[in-house]
């Protein structure tokens, strides 16, 4: 009898656990809907500056009255972090991996498609299958979940010699926030 009733619950506890490995984190993500990096959508610049200094990541020369860069880590890699602001609000992050072509060396651009592919094969394991745009290489995602609209852009840029590093880039702009805090602007100052 008291091993029908510990076969009973070891079967119970067992479901119960596997629940919540596959639904218990649905509502939270370190990128995508609710944000990026952990930093919600709205958060103001202060605020931003203040997280990024909690994770040790400088600040970049090349920040500037648009966008705030800081160098840190994505993913796993290397990355120039850029957030935007709008009204003193965040409403657009991204990462950037930059030099991949240079610091590896392969004399090709075997690294920006790995990265790409790399980065590729998780976004779509997230969010599923992107859509493309004509004569555009990049791959999108379009989230709309809790009346926000979020697009997810996945891009590469290739060296051009003599010129610009290898690039790949991933991008997370909340469209709605944007929306509606440019009509706020737009209604106060008419």
């Amino acid at each position: 009898m008291m091993k029908g009733i510990f076969r009973q619950y070891s079967c119970m506890i067992i479901a119960v656990l596997l629940l919540l490995m596959i639904f218990g984190n649905s509502n939270v993500s370190a990128s995508g809907i609710d944000g990026f990096m952990d930093i919600q959508w709205g958060t103001s610049r202060g605020d931003v500056a203040k997280r990024m200094a909690e994770l040790s990541f400088p600040k970049d020369p090349e920040s500037n009255v648009k966008r705030d860069i800081y160098e840190g880590m994505f993913a796993g890699h290397k990355a120039y972090l850029t957030f935007r602001f709008i009204n003193d609000a965040f409403y657009s992050g991204g990462a950037l991996f930059v030099d991949t072509y240079r610091v590896y060396g392969d004399g090709g651009n075997g690294i920006i498609d790995y990265y790409f592919k790399d980065f590729a094969t998780q976004l779509i394991s997230k969010y599923g299958n992107p859509s493309k745009k004509p004569y555009d290489d990049s791959y999108y995602w379009n989230i709309e979940e809790q009346g926000s609209r979020v697009e997810i852009k996945l891009g590469k840029n290739y060296p051009e010699k003599g010129g610009d590093n290898g690039r790949v880039f991933v991008n997370y702009d909340n469209q709605t926030f944007y929306e509606k805090e440019k009509q706020r602007v737009t209604n106060r100052d008419l």
